[in-house]
């Protein structure tokens, strides 16, 4: 899985997480992508400017990358030099409409509060938006997460409580994985720890914030460069760096 930014509107993102509940998005829009999008007839709209974009995460298999790369020179045969951000939009738009009458039924919601070691938070916010946590948190049990097998008690080391409110699936899965292990009492507590802690190693080596951060500071280095020669700007840098 390969971490890749775009700009998309906060609005369309809110959209798509209210018509498709987060631990099946990630497996619909890939469905959607692979299987049933295809470029509209028109891409004059693809052109437009977008109101408040905002860079947003998303994790993509070499198949997605591969027919998005596909699509791009597609458009380009027709003479439409297209950006990755806008065809996505353009597909998240579809699968909004696609399911904006008929949302996806969301089971049951859940809030539960976990111990897990003392720090995790923290690290955690520095490399993942609490926004963004839940969603990504949530996909990461349902579809990466393998057990390390190492199921640590806490009552020897410092903890803090973490409250996790997700989709009931989200539990059940726990619930399956403690199953499989043998774990009676407390099994989802330890499931849930070194789920946490595996999806943290996960952040460290794709941290959507640091993604987001270097997408964003792309953007206002393409608009500086609009308004101030490229030394000027690098001996800037070079200034902030050094403090």
């Amino acid at each position: 899985m390969e971490l890749c930014s775009y700009n998309i509107p906060s609005m369309l993102i809110k959209d798509f997480k209210k018509v498709i509940p987060p631990y099946k998005g990630k497996k619909i829009f890939r469905s959607y992508l692979l299987n049933e999008y295809s470029l509209p007839s028109s891409l004059d709209d693809f052109q437009k400017e977008i109101v408040d974009p905002e860079v947003h995460p998303f994790r993509m298999s070499k198949e997605e990358i591969n027919k998005i790369d596909l699509l791009l020179r597609n458009a380009e045969k027709i003479g439409y030099s297209i950006s990755k951000s806008a065809l996505m939009r353009d597909i998240l738009t579809c699968l909004v409409d696609q399911y904006r009458n008929k949302p996806i039924e969301v089971s049951e919601q859940k809030k539960q509060r976990f111990y897990i070691p003392k720090g995790s938070k923290k690290r955690i916010s520095n490399l993942i938006s609490n926004r963004n946590l839940t969603f990504e948190l949530s996909n990461f049990i349902v579809d990466q997460y393998i057990p390390s097998g190492s199921f640590s008690s806490m009552r020897n080391q410092e903890q803090e409580d973490f409250t996790f409110k997700t989709d009931m699936y989200v539990f059940e899965v726990l619930d399956e994985i403690a199953k499989s292990y043998g774990f009676k009492k407390g099994g989802r507590a330890k499931v849930f720890r070194d789920a946490i802690q595996e999806f943290e190693k996960n952040l460290v080596q794709n941290s959507p914030k640091k993604n987001i951060l270097k997408q964003e500071l792309q953007n206002i280095l393409e608009q500086y460069k609009e308004i101030e020669e490229p030394e000027v700007i690098k001996e800037s840098l070079k200034k902030y760096l050094t403090k």
